[in-house]
């Protein structure tokens, strides 16, 4: 009980100038560094990381400020290095081999030993299901608990070399075992999914005592029932995605995506909003901020956002995302800033285990790019905490409390990063339950200003319908994914560049009325490979025989794609950001609640100036013969972006 009451001080601390709840620990700044080289092995890689969470254990706990890094070969990763050391200017000592870095800390008293565990080599692949050996992992949920590295039989003279007793042989232990002994020192903040061939990440779960396990199954639904709602799941487990998502989101927790994540305690030692990660350097730039001032009223246009997939996926945007050896089809990509352009990633998450990624992102997003925050971690928000009894409020159902208790604490992060659009994954995503979620995120979140959706199978199910969430007196659009550029799938709304440009230059356009079909959203499918075939009428040539498991030297996959369908496209389409698409949404099918609502954040600024409070007030006069749908608002609107101008500091758009 002592260990959880450590951790819930040591999570829970608020940001200074924020209200933000820590999901991760923040782990004390080290001292000394330690540095190996990278860790290629898996088998000796679990050592590296037992030891590395022990270390990280200790700073949290306790005194201890050495902490353990690997030299990760990745452009990315190299960054992050230089960006933290820095900031946290320790000593660096190294580089030194793995088991010297393990005699460091059995000098200080944080390996006590070792726990034996059998190396899985069973022939499948990586995350997938099948015969499994589970010793590395009940060795990993142990190391927090009894203090010792995990160790493979093929290593373990060397843990004897250097004096290590055998705290347990987990060879042929099981996670149902490891469970039913240890349950009640296993943190109720987390869970860990791994597969036991793998070691990464595992440093995390160390220094969180989180009890890790393989696959879905009823072991997996007992150790997310014993968490706290709102919980995160570390790494990913063996088996179907959706297998592992769901129990997870009914149970009230969501998925990080963190099992090829790197040195995650050593990078988790900031708090952003802090001296040091400074809110304005985590804070959207103001080039990339969209308001209705900056906004036009047009007619004959059809208005299209691009958004990227794929951007609760932690380990891709710390690693091969905006670096290492992807990176140039994604936010290194020679297209970006070429076109307006949106980003879905985890500001939630990469705020605590990684800020410099954060910063990054920001310090070199251009005008054109834009951010939404996919979700605040993989889950389903139909069927968020469903099965969670006892922690509804005053009558509320335990699903809508659960998923309240996420909006609340998503809002907050958000409010930090000037973030105002949300994209989400839904299993059904016009059920009851998801047109629930709808409205509780609005009420959670004021400063939201729409969310974008996409189906679990397929992305495109709400076929670009708009719904409407509401906090009772605001209303929000909820745009669902109309079209993907999705290689290979045989379903008729996923489509090459080529095709995609083909149906947007033959949607409808706008004006003198707008209708939901008049606003079209596109999700770009981070995975999947096409070949420029420039002027190839064709629309099925982009993806004809395209290898989609590896690269070739006239295939691309990320943005460029997407530049290919946007440079096919006429001049009634309108490419426009995500976030403007939502703002154009509302603008023009709820158009009189909008103006209203532009009109009253006017007012206090336009005290001061007498040529201002004429045009609100000719801008009033007209607000009352304006209709949802048509033409009516347009001089109302005129009025209030002059008035704006003319109220704005150096006259810019708000």
């Amino acid at each position: 009980m002592l260990l959880l009451a450590c951790l819930s001080l040591s999570f829970g601390s608020p940001a200074r100038g924020a209200d933000l709840h820590r999901y991760w620990p923040r782990v004390p700044r080290p001292k000394t560094l330690l540095t190996v080289p990278f860790v290629g092995s898996h088998e000796e890689g679990m050592t590296f990381e037992t030891a590395a969470g022990l270390a990280a254990l200790a700073a949290i706990e306790g005194d201890n400020r050495v902490l353990l890094y690997e030299d990760v070969p990745s452009t990315g990763y190299q960054k992050w290095t230089r960006m933290m050391t820095d900031v946290v200017k320790p000593r660096v000592e190294g580089p030194m081999d793995p088991w010297q870095a393990v005699a460091r800390l059995r000098d200080r008293g944080i390996v006590k030993g070792y726990i034996l565990f059998r190396y899985d080599t069973h022939d499948r692949p990586f995350h997938s299901l099948g015969e499994i050996d589970e010793s590395a992992n009940v060795a990993t949920s142990l190391a927090g608990v009894l203090g010792g590295i995990a160790v493979s039989e093929g290593l373990e003279a060397k843990a004897q070399e250097l004096g290590l007793p055998l705290l347990l042989d987990a060879r042929d232990k099981t996670e149902q075992w490891c469970f039913d002994t240890y349950a009640e020192r296993f943190t109720t903040r987390a869970v860990m999914t791994a597969d036991p061939k793998s070691r990464v990440a595992r440093s995390m779960g160390v220094a969180m005592r989180a009890f890790v396990v393989s696959r879905p199954g009823p072991l997996y639904e007992a150790a997310l029932a014993r968490c706290e709602p709102d919980s995160p799941v570390i790494g990913w487990g063996c088996g179907d995605e959706h297998a592992n998502t769901m129990p997870s989101t009914e149970w009230g927790l969501f998925q990080t995506a963190t099992n090829w994540c790197h040195n995650l305690p050593a990078l988790a030692t900031e708090e952003v909003g802090d001296e040091s990660i400074p809110r304005k350097r985590a804070t959207l730039p103001e080039r990339c901020d969209r308001a209705l001032g900056s906004l036009k009223w047009e007619t004959g246009v059809h208005y299209a956002a691009f958004l990227m997939s794929d951007g609760d996926n932690v380990q891709w945007l710390m690693g091969n995302f905006a670096g290492g050896s992807e990176g140039h089809w994604y936010y290194e990509s020679p297209a970006r800033g070429q076109f307006p352009f949106g980003w879905t990633f985890p500001y939630m998450d990469l705020a605590q285990v990684c800020p410099y990624t954060l910063t990054d992102l920001f310090d070199r997003a251009t005008p054109n790019d834009d951010f939404a925050l996919y979700s605040g971690g993989y889950y389903y928000p139909d069927h968020f905490g469903a099965k969670r009894t006892g922690v509804g409020g005053s009558g509320e159902p335990p699903h809508n409390a659960s998923l309240r208790l996420h909006a609340r604490r998503m809002g907050q992060y958000m409010r930090l990063g000037g973030l105002r659009v949300l994209a989400f994954n839904f299993d059904d995503w016009d059920s009851p339950e998801a047109l629930a979620a709808y409205d509780v995120f609005a009420e959670e979140i004021p400063e939201l200003d729409g969310i974008l959706t996409v189906q679990y199978y397929p992305y495109s199910g709400g076929e670009g319908r708009i719904l409407w969430a509401t906090d009772g007196k605001r209303t929000i659009p909820v745009v669902s994914c109309a079209l993907t550029i999705w290689a290979n799938t045989g379903r008729p709304r996923d489509a090459t560049p080529a095709a995609i440009a083909k149906q947007l230059n033959d949607a409808p356009v706008g004006g003198p009325t707008w209708t939901n079909d008049h606003f079209t959203y596109v999700m770009a499918h981070a995975w999947s490979r096409f070949r420029d075939t420039h002027d190839d009428p064709s629309l099925t040539a982009e993806e004809a025989n395209v290898d989609q498991d590896r690269d070739a030297p006239d295939t691309a996959r990320g943005l460029l794609p997407v530049e290919w369908c946007v440079d096919r496209l006429g001049s009634n389409v309108r490419v426009v950001t995500p976030h403007e698409l939502l703002l154009l949404a509302r603008l023009h099918l709820r158009t009189k609640e909008t103006l209203t609502e532009y009109l009253g954040s006017l007012r206090p600024r336009a005290n001061r100036s007498s040529q201002a409070r004429a045009l609100l007030a000719q801008a009033e006069r007209r607000l009352a013969d304006v209709r949802d749908g048509d033409e009516s608002g347009r001089e109302c609107f005129e009025l209030l972006q002059e008035a704006n101008r003319m109220t704005s500091p150096g006259g810019g758009p708000r």
